[in-house]
């Protein structure tokens, strides 16, 4: 058996973690530069607020509803997620963290213990001790912990939280309920497709002969099939690095000079260069893209990436940042207004992996004393204040909503650095 552990409105949940008075209202948590809604509140979701809404075109509705709109405190969250995930492993030997708000457990060994009653304590002592409330999902297998999950969170009055999964009768009503678009590794695009084919719920999918799922879908088709009958498919991974590390940003004001859409670049390039070394891997890949603000019909719009692969894999920040500059210069075009950009870098390798080239010039021993003392440094007097000399990392996103609470909260922990993915 498999559960599956997911926090509840998590950004809005650490919010009222922090402000116990924004319990029972309305909240939503903006993006970086309070771009748009990222977070809703159950009650917030019941004014038909929706996801990835515009603040600007909502604001006045904000107002009237008495919506309380706060500012994205990304490196709260990620401290949250920490608290709440170390709590998580206390409760199963085997624990996969899956985002920043989700893990599964692998509970195939518990024989002897009651799965609801231990979960049930898991949900009580996440809430005692981070405030945060959590709904457990609990199946055969990973795929329908996520639905079983999805049924928990869909019916709070009537599960508080916890449901089982288990009896084939209830799979097949529950698969008989979701829709194709909601089954974990569909999506809408697959979805889409599925639906021309005649699936329209995930249950319809299990009629489809193997053949048909294998041209469709490929060997992970076999598995989702698999998955969705019971048989598991899918374990739980202990990995902890990162598969990609991406550094993005949306700006307060639009760019249009190259030399400062370049110093930002750079020192994202230069931030996930300091993300990489610290998991002790090295990369072969590097993309750059950058974007206009698609909500700005007046003006013309713009967006491009290109990518750059190592022969040689690196993790130095003056190789990193060297080539990101190098592509910023390919797809630069002068007269628009930048919005967004970001360096994304992965195909890793662990450093003491690497496979040299013959054909290129090997730079990671050169730079590997550097990169180890500025980190060191960083890591000892706090973030960016040793860098390169040719950036200046100053804020590149704008939160106008913290509150008090937030302030007092610093004063008295240390925060891991944010992650700026969740925009």
């Amino acid at each position: 058996m498999f559960a599956l552990v997911d926090c509840n409105n998590f950004f809005v949940s650490c919010e009222r973690a922090l402000d116990s008075d924004l319990i029972d209202k309305p909240v939503v948590v903006l993006s970086n530069n309070d771009g748009c809604v990222i977070s809703r509140s159950e009650e917030a979701k019941a004014l038909g607020i929706p996801m990835c809404a515009p603040t600007f075109k909502y604001e006045k509705f904000f107002q009237e509803n008495n919506v309380v709109s706060l500012s994205a405190k990304f490196e709260l969250y990620n401290f949250r997620s920490q608290h709440v995930m170390d709590v998580i492993k206390k409760y199963a030997p085997d624990v996969e963290i899956y985002s920043i708000d989700e893990a599964f457990l692998n509970l195939s060994g518990f024989k002897y213990i009651n799965i609801a009653d231990h979960c049930i304590k898991l949900k009580q002592d996440v809430m005692d001790t981070e405030g945060i409330p959590v709904s457990v999902g609990i199946a055969p297998t990973k795929t329908l912990a996520k639905l079983a999950n999805r049924i928990a969170k869909k019916n709070p009055a009537k599960f508080e939280g916890l449901f089982i999964l288990e009896k084939p009768e209830d799979i097949e009503k529950a698969l008989k309920w979701l829709n194709i678009e909601d089954v974990w590794g569909i999506g809408r695009r697959l979805g889409a497709r599925m639906k021309d084919a005649g699936i329209y719920k995930a249950y319809d999918l299990l009629s489809k002969p193997e053949p048909w799922i294998r041209k469709e879908m490929g060997i992970n088709g076999i598995r989702l099939v698999n998955e969705l009958k019971g048989i598991p498919q899918l374990e739980t991974s202990n990995t902890s690095g990162k598969k990609s590390i991406a550094v993005t940003r949306s700006f307060m004001e639009m760019v249009t000079t190259k030399e400062e859409l370049q110093e930002r670049i750079c020192s994202f390039a230069f931030s996930a260069g300091e993300k990489l070394r610290k998991q002790k891997s090295c990369c072969k890949a590097l993309t750059v893209f950058v974007g206009t603000n698609r909500f700005r019909k007046d003006l013309p719009e713009y967006k491009n990436a290109i990518s750059f692969h190592f022969q040689n894999p690196v993790s130095s920040s003056i190789d990193l940042a060297k080539i990101a500059a190098k592509l910023l210069d390919e797809i630069f075009i002068e007269g628009y207004h930048y919005k967004r950009a970001g360096v994304w870098i992965n195909d890793f390798v662990p450093e003491d992996e690497r496979l040299i080239s013959l054909f290129e010039e090997d730079h990671f021993d050169r730079h590997k004393n550097i990169m180890e003392a500025m980190d060191k440094l960083n890591r000892r007097y706090g973030k960016d204040k040793i860098r390169l000399g040719n950036l200046d990392f100053k804020s590149n996103y704008g939160r106008k909503k913290l509150s008090a609470n937030y302030e007092d909260f610093l004063k008295n922990n240390t925060l891991p650095e944010a992650d700026y993915r969740f925009q």
